[in-house]
């Protein structure tokens, strides 16, 4: 299959940069990237196309932006997609690096009405502020990661264990998910089953819980959810988070999602399919 990876941004252009080298050392390379840009200012911009032109880029690389008017990234994502040309879509976020198994593993499980979720590690402070500096991957379980979690930085480091096999992933529970269980940076479906539930909802109102819907509208629709926990794994990058369970834009998703549960919903209204595409420029990037 040909494999596009989305991978959604927002002023983090050195984070990027790292998630951009972990996925050219993939063992299986993705046929494209896309990088959907939420209204980044123009350093993503010049870090993409200079990544793009280094020789060290061995896919093809796009930058699909949309002018900064707060969160919008449901939106970005449906825009991006809309301009992918891979059958198969893997999602990460761009504040994450892929295991070098990332695509390989998303591949091998990927089924037509399946959607495929994983976890993340969580890199701690000062190991992911050393690794900026440094601007040096993490793409494997490594005596640096596992020190940082013995000092108690890094947490879930045990998502990093790759267990292949079927009959100890069913011993440790590996093999389940629950129905919300997809997470943003770490999923990815065939496109026909991505524009059978419509797509990202761009209802949502922040970045909480847009991506459990997704999960929740593949079951709605009669497909299912398969686990590629401690196959397919990303090491999150640390950073400040910025959205709590109690402020109203939370509040308001989930009122989404209790609807989407309560009326078995299996697509939603402002969907991919909402919209007409929009033009590209000539150098690759998307302005809306």
């Amino acid at each position: 299959m040909n494999v596009s990876v989305i991978v959604p941004t927002y002023n983090r252009p050195q984070e990027l940069q790292l998630c951009l080298f972990s996925l050219a050392a993939q063992s299986v390379l993705p046929d494209e990237v896309l990088i959907a840009d939420d209204g980044s200012k123009d350093e993503t911009r010049q870090m993409v196309e200079q990544f793009r032109n280094s020789g060290n880029c061995p896919f093809a690389l796009k930058h699909i932006w949309q002018e900064d008017s707060g969160f919008r990234k449901p939106r970005i994502l449906n825009e991006t997609v809309r301009n992918a040309s891979g059958e198969y879509l893997i999602f990460m976020d761009g504040d994450c690096m892929a295991h070098r198994e990332f695509v390989r593993s998303h591949l091998l499980y990927a089924e037509p009405e399946a959607m495929l979720g994983g976890k993340r590690v969580d890199v701690g402070t000062k190991l992911s502020r050393r690794l900026l500096e440094k601007q040096q991957i993490l793409n494997s379980l490594t005596f640096q990661l596992l020190w940082s979690s013995v000092a108690g930085d890094s947490r879930k480091v045990e998502e990093s264990l790759r267990v292949e096999s079927s009959f100890l992933r069913r011993l440790l529970h590996r093999d389940l998910i629950r129905d919300d269980g997809i997470w943003g940076c770490n999923f990815s479906v065939h496109k026909d089953l991505f524009y059978a539930i419509n797509g990202c909802d761009e209802d949502f109102q922040d970045g909480s819980i847009e991506d459990n819907d997704l999960g929740i509208r593949v079951l709605n629709n009669g497909g299912k959810l398969k686990s590629v926990r401690a196959l397919a794994v990303v090491f999150h990058l640390w950073h400040p988070s910025s959205w709590s369970f109690h402020n109203e834009k939370y509040l308001h998703n989930m009122n989404i999602l209790q609807q989407r549960i309560d009326r078995k919903e299996a697509r939603c209204v402002h969907g991919i399919q909402m919209f007409q595409h929009r033009n590209t420029c000539a150098n690759g990037r998307l302005n809306l």
